[in-house]
């Protein structure tokens, strides 16, 4: 059998010592022997189920009973008619932009070449201008870098492109602003940008990567906030913690015309098995956990910055179960005394800084700070914060002296 075959070939791997981590992705942090030992053994719980389908695998091209059940499951919870599994979030972001644009058209005057977004958009930032150098679409950035999009901010935008007989083919919102923290909109924004969207008739799509982190914040179902938008992206690696895997939902139209579009954009693999299995397995084992993790990386939060005002959050009140760490010290002292902590404690407070040399002044560095779905409890959490911080140089504390 497949399954037992990848089992006998994963378990091959030399025992390494133990290491907690504190910023946590249930399939990265661990070894990757033991992540696909667990996935060969899913795969063969899920066989027996689906005998007919052919040659054992239960997704071909984007098709079969087993990824048609996937789907529906992703889209009832997030009260959207349909789902369409695709690879990445590229190409789920990529594919909801066609839709919304009207690609292709036989007239390209017809076309809707803009969309409205924020200048720290994923669509933006992290996804090599495919929006711009692949479909041809201009982003227009409303509001402010530094805070959520706002509905003045959309509005204005909007009526600036009426004035001179334009429309923008949709409005992205992501939720939360990972660049900013992970900042959630306010919900009486989102409320305000819905009505936006209605009068004036262009649609709102939801850059929901972390959808299911954010909604303990709002108090809402993942359902009552997905209702607000016309089409919505939602990962299943981040915060969830599979290898790879998005899915795009909204109204069967919507979805079926974003089917081609999977494979026009590279999409459509003979079989997305290895991913789907992992996202399905994943969903099912973590997307209750957000809340307590939430409430796990506040209570954090606010102890460790109790312990040294060069140490703070953005948001200072975590929305979500991640959150940018900023510590003012340099990169150097930050990673020696990560490495001497984790020594002592047998914990590592963060794999890798995303900046240096910002903040007030620029004399912070900073990371991202998730908190995986493992209980390791406020004591391991706080005391290996205490160790790094005791191990951190004061400011101004140089080699030979201070």
């Amino acid at each position: 059998m497949r399954a037992t075959l990848i089992l006998l070939l994963v378990s091959t791997t030399a025992a390494t010592a133990a290491v907690v981590d504190l910023i946590q992705m249930p399939s990265i942090a661990r070894p990757a022997s033991t992540v696909l030992a667990e996935l060969a053994a899913q795969a063969a719980l899920v066989e027996g189920g689906y005998t007919d389908e052919p040659a054992g695998l239960f997704d071909v091209y984007g098709k079969g009973l087993w990824t048609d059940e996937f789907q529906a499951q992703v889209a009832a919870d997030l009260g959207k008619e349909a789902g369409l599994f695709m690879p990445t979030g590229v190409c789920a972001q990529a594919a909801a932009l066609c839709v919304h644009a009207g690609l292709p058209l036989a007239s390209r005057s017809a076309l809707k070449k803009s969309f409205v977004t924020h200048a720290t958009s994923h669509l933006l930032i992290w996804e090599d201008k495919s929006y711009s150098d692949l479909l041809g679409l201009t982003a227009i950035t409303a509001g402010e870098k530094h805070r959520p999009l706002t509905a003045a901010d959309v509005e204005a935008e909007l009526k600036r492109l009426r004035a001179v007989g334009l429309s923008p083919c949709c409005v992205v919102i992501e939720l939360p602003w990972r660049e900013l923290g992970c900042t959630a909109t306010p919900w009486e924004e989102l409320l305000a940008m819905r009505s936006l969207a209605d009068k004036y008739g262009v649609p709102l799509h939801m850059d929901g990567a972390r959808l299911l982190e954010i909604a303990p914040y709002y108090g809402k179902s993942p359902a009552e906030i997905a209702a607000l938008f016309d089409s919505v992206y939602v990962s299943f690696y981040k915060g969830l913690g599979a290898l790879s895997g998005a899915m795009l939902l909204g109204s069967a139209s919507l979805v079926a015309a974003a089917t081609p579009w999977r494979r026009r954009l590279g999409g459509n693999a003979y079989t997305a098995l290895p991913m789907a299995l992992s996202c399905r397995t994943a969903y099912d084992a973590h997307r209750g956990s957000f809340e307590r993790r939430w409430h796990a990386l506040r209570r954090a939060a606010e102890a460790i910055a109790a312990l040294d005002s060069r140490v703070r959050f953005e948001p200072a009140e975590p929305h979500c179960c991640m959150a940018h760490c900023y510590v003012a010290a340099d990169a150097d002292a930050l990673v020696a005394a990560r490495d001497a902590a984790l020594e002592q404690t047998g914990v590592r407070v963060f794999r890798r800084l995303r900046a240096e040399g910002v903040g007030e002044g620029g004399r912070e560095c900073y990371w991202e700070w998730l908190l995986g779905p493992d209980e390791l409890g406020d004591q391991v959490v706080v005391g290996a914060w205490r160790a790094f911080l005791e191990a951190l140089p004061e400011a101004g504390a140089t080699e030979g002296g201070g």
